[in-house]
């Protein structure tokens, strides 16, 4: 057992192989414990951790660190204290929440990402957001100082903060225009705001997950009389419920979908469970939003009759976490499952 102290809090992590660094976050149940499979297929090539985020398995159970922002600062302070200036990332769940906002703030320090049972839900307005979100980036660098006139980390979270507060700005305004017929809306340039983005719009995660405890989101996904479903059971016992809670309570459908659109530079693979009974699979809409202009570095992976842990269920997944890191031009990964957009 390995563990790194943060401040008073204790947080417990394992580690396998040699080679480059590859870190795995774990989902809303369970612990590093389900990504042993993964890890003992990667670990002749990479050097594999897996850790626990504060509330869950070996972890402290902290409440003041349950949302999301303290999660991603952990995975922060957990990298650099380890001395890892890049790493790949493999999130799930609640891990694929952590790892797309942290490779969107440090994506200079995450050259590849693969994400399983991501929270991708339609906002209802994808088609919207299309046409503004190019606009709502634009003036946001018009907007943004230059990184020689102001703290050069700084720089690219302000365009992203603009960015975001652009996009709620303008689709308020096409929304009253829509219901009082009135003049078309102003240019997004002009309603850039400065504060931080609210994430207080769509959020279905509180009802497909944050309204239930972890017990009962085992039971969607495993029977008692499978054997993933004892596996997992240990690690529920050690799971507090208000870290499954607090995690999602400031989720947002749209802001997910654009950051990965818009934000994330690196090669990512986007696997889904078409049976996913806590996460439902995404729509064609949805898929479509995601690869638009992204079709060689945005790969949708759809498992056929696998659940919310494809890591226990199949082989198929850690062949593809492996085939992944180890490929030099991801678009050219031989994959099956692989979804296609559909031409119109």
């Amino acid at each position: 057992m390995s563990a790194i102290r943060l401040g008073d809090d204790l947080i417990h992590y394992e580690v396998l192989g040699r080679g480059r660094p590859v870190i795995l976050v774990h989902s809303w149940i369970g612990s590093w414990r389900y990504w042993i499979p993964t890890m003992q297929q990667l670990q002749l090539k990479y050097r594999v951790y897996a850790l626990d985020l504060y509330g869950y398995g070996d972890s402290v159970k902290n409440a003041q660190k349950y949302t999301l922002e303290h999660q991603i600062q952990l995975l922060d302070d957990f990298t650099q204290q380890l001395g890892i200036p890049k790493t790949g990332l493999v999130g799930h769940g609640l891990g694929a929440l952590v790892a797309v906002e942290f490779a969107r703030r440090f994506n200079d320090r995450v050259p590849r990402m693969l994400i399983s049972g991501a929270p991708l839900f339609d906002p209802g307005n994808l088609e919207q957001r299309s046409s503004i979100m190019p606009q709502a980036l634009a003036a946001a660098r018009s907007s943004t100082p230059s990184p020689a006139a102001s703290d050069e980390t700084h720089a690219p979270e302000a365009t992203v903060m603009n960015a975001s507060s652009a996009m709620r700005a303008a689709l308020a305004e096409a929304a009253r225009n829509r219901t009082t017929g009135g003049d078309a809306p102003r240019p997004v340039a002009a309603a850039v705001e400065t504060q931080s983005p609210s994430r207080n719009g769509s959020n279905p995660l509180q009802a497909s997950v944050g309204s239930v405890t972890p017990e009962n989101l085992l039971a969607k996904c495993f029977k008692r009389s499978e054997p993933e479903f004892e596996k997992l059971q240990v690690d529920v016992a050690k799971t507090d419920t208000n870290a499954v809670r607090l995690s999602v309570n400031t989720f947002d459908s749209g802001y997910m979908l654009d950051t990965l659109r818009y934000h994330l530079p690196m090669p990512i693979v986007v696997v889904h469970g078409t049976e996913d009974p806590v996460i439902p699979m995404p729509g064609e809409n949805v898929w479509n939003y995601l690869t638009t202009d992204r079709e060689d570095t945005m790969l949708p992976v759809l498992l056929t009759g696998i659940r919310h842990f494809p890591m226990l269920e199949s082989e198929r997944f850690s062949r593809l976490v492996s085939d992944f890191l180890d490929s030099p031009d991801v678009s050219k990964l031989e994959i099956k499952e692989r979804w296609k957009r559909r031409t119109r």
